[in-house]
């Protein structure tokens, strides 16, 4: 498995999973990008790769993501997903958060309730009511409807719906 971090303004960038699996057909490839808001369908079909993410995502949503790909499945990053869905729009105001707050909000806005965030990350329930309140302070945010409604769009998805989606 390999993971690395590219420039997709880069003009190598498109050949390098080729180069790459020319060593080992067998090997996983994945791609940390940066957060540029120019993603486009094309451009990452033409990357031929295994896994791909945002640079910062969280450490969970990063071993998801090699979990994944080293069981021969394809792995993209929700934000990704939501780039391509929504072209042109603003730069994502989650970007603001660290990892630990990106990770927490979005099982908020899944409609994961704090205590069972707490036992998932082994968290106390205090340090997750923490991390939401610096989640809302940095949004501007009242509450959960609106993190949902921001992060998705719609109200809040049924607990247990994955970050992963097909490349």
């Amino acid at each position: 498995m390999v993971i690395v971090g590219v420039d997709l303004a880069d003009q190598q960038t498109s050949g390098l999973s080729s180069r790459l699996k020319a060593c080992s057909s067998a090997l996983g490839i994945i791609f940390i990008v940066q957060p540029t808001g120019g993603l486009d369908v094309r451009e990452i079909q033409t990357l031929d790769v295994d896994g791909l993410f945002l640079d910062g995502i969280s450490h969970r949503f990063l071993i998801e993501c090699v979990n994944a790909v080293a069981a021969g499945k394809k792995w993209i990053d929700n934000k990704i997903v939501q780039q391509l869905l929504m072209p042109g729009s603003q730069p994502q105001p989650m970007s603001r958060l660290t990892g630990r707050e990106t990770e927490i909000a979005d099982l908020v806005s899944r409609g994961l309730r704090n205590k069972t965030i707490a036992q998932r990350l082994h968290l106390s329930e205090g340090t997750v009511k923490m991390h939401l309140h610096h989640v809302y302070e940095k949004l501007h945010l009242g509450g959960r409807a609106e993190l949902a409604w921001m992060t998705h769009g719609k109200a809040a998805e049924r607990p247990g719906m994955g970050r992963t989606g097909l490349l």
